[in-house]
């Protein structure tokens, strides 16, 4: 998509303002003859940004980071596989007959109705049918005999239960849909969003840079009809939706909104192709009211296909072959009839069949070890992982499982959804216990082509000979405007793009049967007790710092490191085994090689590359100073055991504080309680009770208690860490943070518990000054308001322990 953002030049407005003023068009009111001082000014009107800065500016906010992920993951046809849909070559076998023959009608007219439903077991090839038939360009020529003299669009829309929150969501759905069509049509973005796009116009270059968006899904509903209202008077759209069963929601809701679609536009404009495994919802929805096939049933050709040139592909095994025809078409029966239709089953059983021959090549061989391959695909996988492998060989594939699973569970708490899936990158520094040395010792040192190619490919080896060929790297395109690592400017090898390729579950079958089976545990269960999966995830982010694939550059674009830095705090939170204590060590490594590639300013003594996550310049600029910023940023993201050791050190070293507390910076324990309630759509975690515990028990004055006052960060009133916590419960009662009823652990027994240990050291007659919300209360009165809102037992044991403490 084409970003005008950074190239659109303004004229000075004097430019506009001088040829009004000197016109010398006579005046035709009654204001002539007036000296200019006595003409009214007549307001000139604002002046609008270009159409397609806006068009441009709402794409760009429907996109999100992994929406093509899923399509570009799917399996793409083997061969020729499924050319027999479109070839118009003789076909034998009536179902398949049936199906090219409704497909076909249904492309090209309106007979068949709006829509036609695709099934078929876990495995069978789905998404792989659908990404083809979405793509092949005789399915667009049927499309064009539909549309008549009327222009087809198609987009599509590949559901996915193991990716981002935005590939299994409605909102996903909705955006990327919005972000394909209205990319093929822009001049409909200001139909499809009336209202946003005239304020999106009206407003100066900061204000839209400072505009943030968030999608909700009544928003894109409204905008999508709005999109169809426009456009299907002049074009047909044809959506391809595949794993509906994958959709993270109600079934039934999102089978109603497609049905609800076909209604409202009647099926002559619109038509949906939507896949999904053969669950009852789906059955009772499609399978008597629209055209319908079940992949199972016309894949047995395709299979045998399959099976037959992927073993010839082994030179050996096609002369084996060759001089045994008759046991060669058994074998290959043999093959296709044990998958019962699951084309995932005929894959892992040819690779494990040839991974056999290797060792022993026998055509005996490959009978024997297809005899030995259960038919069913959770007990092929058991055989593979736990059968199949010795205990070293299963610890290792704990390993990566839990790497993979560790990665999935902080990209969903921080929603960076690129990042859900490791890279081979990433995962080459992760994989071994001895780099916990080098993460500690190494300097700052460019990756030389050498290394990057040798880690990358024993990572790869390590992928595939320890997860029985159940995981895939994924080899990543680079999209936008990345920034190109340096090698792939010379030769765009395999090694060199194998950095950022992704390291995948070949099927989604193989995760479910991880997670919901209980293999998962079992893994972690035979996983050496003083593994931490998110240690080593935090390590591996210190040597990618100190590996980096680029020249060395000192820069201060923070945003470049970001990402990366949230992702490697957030897995240190996780940790749970460190009995080295290398969650320290790490973070003061991480720390020290951003601070060496961090541009210094050496106008600002109190300068630090942690220091830029806190808020805009502008609001820093006016601020406080920021004392220890990565202590600071390690308060805010509950590092309670580094924020408790790092604090006992330097209260130890003697140093002059003292201006630091006269100076009005912000103190730990405002950081610690700043997401008492909510996150507010923070990367941050809600408040701990742990650390707010050992800072109340250990002030200092680096850790000073919770009435110490100090200079509100933005709006530099005064205030203490204890008001700011009474601010922060008015507010929630306000903006509904708090739940009713609430059991869940982390909800109100949690922040509770914190405001009780905090009742015991502050000063509970306490008073809240007025704001333009809210009027004067005092402490006691914020509590005798939440436990008359909420009702909640521990509200009310805080408003009892604060009025006693007051008579004391």
């Amino acid at each position: 998509m084409p970003r005008h953002l950074s190239v659109v030049t303004l004229e000075p407005e004097e430019t506009e303002t001088k040829s009004s003023i000197e016109s010398t068009e006579p005046v035709a009111h009654d204001d002539a003859g007036k000296s200019p001082g006595q003409i009214p000014v007549i307001p000139r009107p604002p002046r609008l940004a270009p159409v397609g800065l806006i068009n441009d500016f709402i794409l760009e906010s429907l996109s999100y980071k992994s929406m093509h992920d899923r399509e570009s993951q799917v399996t793409e046809a083997h061969g020729k596989t499924l050319d027999w849909i479109f070839d118009n070559s003789p076909i034998h076998q009536s179902l398949r007959q049936n199906f090219r023959d409704s497909f076909v009608s249904w492309l090209s007219s309106t007979e068949l109705g709006p829509i036609y439903w695709i099934t078929g077991k876990p495995g069978s090839g789905k998404s792989t049918l659908v990404r083809y038939l979405s793509q092949h360009p005789v399915a667009l020529y049927h499309l064009r005999r539909w549309g008549g003299k009327k222009r087809v669009n198609t987009a599509g829309f590949f559901f996915w239960t193991s990716g981002s929150r935005q590939q299994r969501s409605q909102t996903g759905l909705l955006r990327y849909l919005l972000h394909q069509l209205l990319s093929s049509d822009p001049e409909l973005i200001e139909k499809a969003f009336p209202d946003l796009w005239s304020r999106l116009r009206q407003m100066t270059t900061k204000e839209r840079v400072n505009f943030a968006l968030e999608w909700t899904v009544q928003d894109l509903q409204a905008a999508f009809h709005s999109l169809l209202d426009a456009a299907l008077h002049s074009v047909n759209i044809c959506l391809f939706i595949d794993g509906l069963d994958e959709f993270d929601g109600d079934h039934a809701q999102i089978i109603n909104f497609f049905k609800d679609l076909t209604s409202r536009y009647d099926g002559k404009s619109l038509k949906l192709c939507l896949s999904s495994r053969p669950w009852d919802v789906f059955e009772k929805a499609f399978e008597t009211s629209v055209p319908n096939t079940k992949l199972q049933d016309l894949s047995y050709d395709d299979m045998y296909r399959y099976a037959t040139d992927t073993l010839k592909a082994n030179d050996q095994i096609r002369r084996l072959m060759k001089q045994n025809p008759e046991s060669t078409r058994l074998l290959v029966t043999t093959v296709v009839e044990q998958a019962n239709g699951v084309f995932l089953w005929v894959r892992l059983a040819v690779e494990r069949m040839l991974v056999t021959f290797q060792k022993n090549s026998k055509f005996e061989v490959l009978e024997t070890t297809l005899k030995e391959l259960p038919t069913d695909l959770d007990d092929l996988f058991e055989k593979l992982l736990f059968k199949d492998q010795t205990s070293s060989e299963i610890m290792q594939t704990a390993t990566l499982f839990q790497l993979m699973h560790a990665r999935e569970i902080v990209a969903d708490f921080i929603k960076d959804e690129s990042s859900n899936s490791l890279t081979v990158w990433e995962l080459a520094f992760a994989l071994f216990k001895e780099d916990d040395v080098m993460a500690l010792d190494r300097e700052v040192v460019e990756a030389s082509d050498e290394e990057i190619q040798r880690r990358c490919g024993t990572t790869v080896q390590y992928i595939q000979a320890r997860f029985a060929r159940l995981l895939n790297v994924h080899v990543a395109k680079p999209m936008g405007n990345m920034r190109v690592p340096k090698f792939q400017d010379r030769h765009a090898s395999v090694a060199s793009l194998i950095t950022t390729s992704k390291v995948i579950y070949i099927h989604r079958t193989v995760r479910d049967w991880l997670m919901d089976g209980g293999a998962g545990k079992r893994l972690e269960a035979l996983q050496s007790p003083d593994f931490d999966p998110h240690t080593r995830l935090q390590r591996s982010y210190v040597l990618r710092l100190k590996h980096p694939l680029e020249e060395i550059e000192h820069h201060r674009r923070l945003d470049e490191w970001y990402p990366d830095i949230a992702l490697a705090m957030t897995h240190a939170r996780y940790i749970v085994n460190d009995a080295q204590g290398l969650q320290r060590k790490f973070l003061n490594e991480m720390d020290k090689a951003l601070s060496w590639l961090w541009l210094e300013k050496p106008s600002d003594p109190y300068d630090h590359w942690a220091k830029s996550t806190f808020g805009a310049y502008e609001v820093r600029m006016k601020a406080p100073p920021i004392h220890r910023p990565f202590l600071c940023l390690a308060t805010k993201f509950g590092l309670t055991t580094y924020v408790c050791q790092e604090v006992e050190d330097l209260t130890r070293e003697e140093q002059a504080v003292e201006e630091e507390q006269e100076d009005g910076s912000t103190p730990l324990l405002s950081y610690a309680t700043e997401f008492l309630c909510s996150r507010n759509k923070t990367i941050f975690p809600m408040s701990s009770p742990k650390l707010v515990h050992w800072l109340l028990n250990n002030p200092s004055r680096i850790n000073p208690g919770p009435n110490h006052k100090y200079k509100h960060f933005i709006t530099h009133q005064s205030i203490t860490p204890w008001l700011a916590v009474l601010r922060h419960l008015r507010d929630a009662k306000r903006r509904e943070w708090i739940e009713y009823y609430d059991i869940n652990p982390e909800g109100t027994s949690r922040w509770t518990e914190i405001v009780r240990e905090l009742v015991q050291f502050s000063d509970v007659s306490a008073v809240i000054s007025k704001d333009m919300w809210d009027p004067e209360i005092t402490a006691l009165g914020v509590m005798e308001m939440l436990e008359e809102t909420y009702g909640s037992a521990e509200v009310q044991r805080i408003r009892v322990l604060m009025e006693k403490k007051m008579v004391q």
